[in-house]
């Protein structure tokens, strides 16, 4: 069985100021002219043990891919330690080291040796490898005729055709179609069923609530979160929301009414209401309620946009949508004045418990200039009353008709 250990990890890279400096470089062997450090990594520790799914989420830069390649070993670490036991495959460019004068088939016989295949394994393999990528048409197909997404189905299916205990993807899901990335998902669930480790980067914040149990948050070299998904989410929306140099330690609550909102908010309740009464933290499927966003400014908020979203438990983001999306002119709201909006929208996602969080910002995003932005605000439940049971995240009112036919 597969295992990490990743202690004290941390990576730097080197660069010159100047093109004088690179040749000074090179006439030294390296002993001068490196004058520009960068930092990528920066003392992380975590461990893996079988059957771990372990998503790892950041902004660009963030060090996430730095952290991949040094545990698959492409590159290394400059000090701390890493102990990884077992085979490690690392999905990071799928289709590099083809060529594309070759056919597929020469393709995936020469890269399975590359990826530590055997010649026999690799005959074996073949017909899977192909139907798996479903281009069993292609076998003989010379790869520069392959579109690229075609050539990295392929190479997604030959790197995991046989399970490795060690899983390292990158990305790699942005392969192919909605039928393929849903075969590779069930291939994935297949391997940790059995043992394996998969760490995953990808900026699909839902697939990897659904598919991880686990989030590492990486930002600026560190490592900022190691736990559950949701809350994992949380913090890395409210990164996004920060301006530059902010991190915000106290990143959720789980009260619709707080003292503290940063510099722009000094006040903010929030409320749920059908008909005019309000809901105390539970209404049904099917409802038509108000959402209720009451606040006082510290400041002067000039083109205003306020917005709200809705996530699951799982932290699995069912809706959301501000007034400038909803074409509502964009208020200002001056220093010590109140402002109030509603939002009024039918229940129609499934029973379960929910979070509503808030944004205030100018313009279409909250990343386009930030005044306020908190997850987890409002907590509240949906039931299901005298209506059908349904799976997936959305109830749908569906009427069935059935017509025997001759």
């Amino acid at each position: 069985m597969g295992s990490i250990k990743v202690s004290h990890l941390t990576k730097e890279y080197y660069g010159f100021s100047k093109p004088s400096k690179r040749i000074l470089a090179g006439l030294t062997f390296g002993y001068l002219g490196i004058d520009t450090r960068f930092t990528a990594l920066k003392d992380i520790s975590f461990e893996a043990v079988p059957g771990e799914a372990i998503g790892i989420i950041g902004r660009n830069g963030a060090g996430k891919s730095t952290l991949l390649k040094i545990l698959a070993g492409v590159t290394k670490e400059e000090s701390g330690t890493k102990v990884i036991k077992g085979s490690v495959r690392a999905l990071l460019e799928l289709s590099v080291g083809f060529n594309s004068e070759l056919s597929g088939e020469e393709n995936v016989y020469f890269n399975g040796l590359v990826w530590g295949y055997k010649p026999a394994q690799i005959s074996k393999l073949m017909d899977e490898v192909f139907d798996f990528a479903g281009l069993a048409d292609f076998r003989k197909v010379p790869l520069k005729n392959y579109s690229s997404g075609m050539a990295m189905r392929l190479g997604f299916s030959l790197a995991t055709a046989e399970r490795p205990e060690i899983l390292i993807v990158d990305e790699a899901l942005a392969v192919g179609d909605a039928s393929f990335q849903q075969k590779c998902l069930h291939r994935f669930e297949q391997f940790l069923k059995e043992g394996s480790i998969v760490l995953f980067v990808s900026h699909d914040l839902g697939l990897v609530s659904h598919f991880c149990k686990r989030i590492l948050l990486f930002e600026r070299g560190k490592l900022l979160f190691d736990g559950t998904p949701k809350e994992g989410i949380e913090s890395y929306m409210q990164i996004l929301a920060k301006t530059e140099g902010e991190v915000n330690s106290s990143l959720t609550t789980n009260s619709a009414q707080t003292s503290s909102f940063g510099d722009f908010i000094s006040s903010l309740d929030i409320s749920l209401s059908k008909e005019n009464v309000i809901l105390p933290h539970l209404t049904f499927v099917g409802d038509e309620i108000t959402l209720e966003i009451q606040f006082t400014a510290k400041q002067t908020m000039s083109q205003l946009t306020v917005g709200f979203h809705i996530d699951d438990e799982k932290g699995i983001r069912i809706f959301g949508t501000n007034t400038h999306l909803l074409q509502v002119p964009p208020m200002e709201v001056i220093e010590g004045k109140q402002g109030k909006v509603s939002f009024k929208f039918p229940v129609w996602f499934r029973e379960g418990k929910y979070s509503i969080g808030v944004a205030f910002h100018r313009g279409q995003s909250h990343t386009q200039g930030s005044y306020l932005w908190r997850e987890s605000l409002y907590n509240f439940e949906v039931e299901r009353v005298n209506l059908p049971h349904s799976v997936g995240l959305l109830f749908l009112p569906v009427n069935a008709i059935v017509q025997i036919l001759d």
